[in-house]
């Protein structure tokens, strides 16, 4: 099963043809994850209308589906924060960290992965490595930086990878 389909089936979701999806893992209690949140809205209203999808994931056994829901609710993100249950898309993709994104092309092959950009702090970004791959992807260009180090939590697995 191709990654794309592994994605859909596990989530009950499946995406439009044509359409790229950017996997995001958070965390509801990890300080730089939640430093991210206004830039995920951006990110989520830039690219409304477009061939986008987007999956919140929360990959930590340490934080419950209800806690999913409740943050869900108060950043009023336009997607639901999901349970990532057993790590399988985090293992999937070997995600490490909260926030980390993975970004999938139309066929399911990731195209870029790691940070969002490169600075907890707003002011100090200097590479929206995210952004800029989809973007390029957007464009039908070549995704200049595929990989930019992610940073802030570890995710929390209830088991040892």
């Amino acid at each position: 099963m191709n990654r794309r389909a592994f994605c859909s089936a596990w989530l009950g979701l499946a995406a439009p043809e044509g359409e790229i999806t950017i996997v995001l893992f958070l965390s509801t209690i990890c300080p730089v994850s939640n430093a991210y949140t206004d830039r995920i809205q951006a990110l989520m209203s830039r690219y409304a209308g477009k061939p986008v999808r987007f999956l919140l994931l929360n990959p930590n056994a340490n934080e419950s589906e209800e806690e999913c829901r409740a943050y869900s609710r108060d950043v009023e993100f336009p997607t639901p924060l999901r349970k990532d249950v057993d790590n399988r898309m985090a293992d999937r993709y070997n995600a490490r960290m909260t926030p980390e994104a993975v970004l999938l092309d139309p066929a399911g092959a990731v195209r870029y992965q790691g940070a969002i950009d490169d600075a907890r702090n707003p002011a100090r970004v200097r590479v929206e490595g995210l952004r800029q791959a989809v973007e390029a992807l957007l464009a039908g260009q070549p995704v200049p930086v595929d990989r930019l180090r992610a940073f802030g939590c570890s995710i929390k697995r209830g088991r040892i990878v």
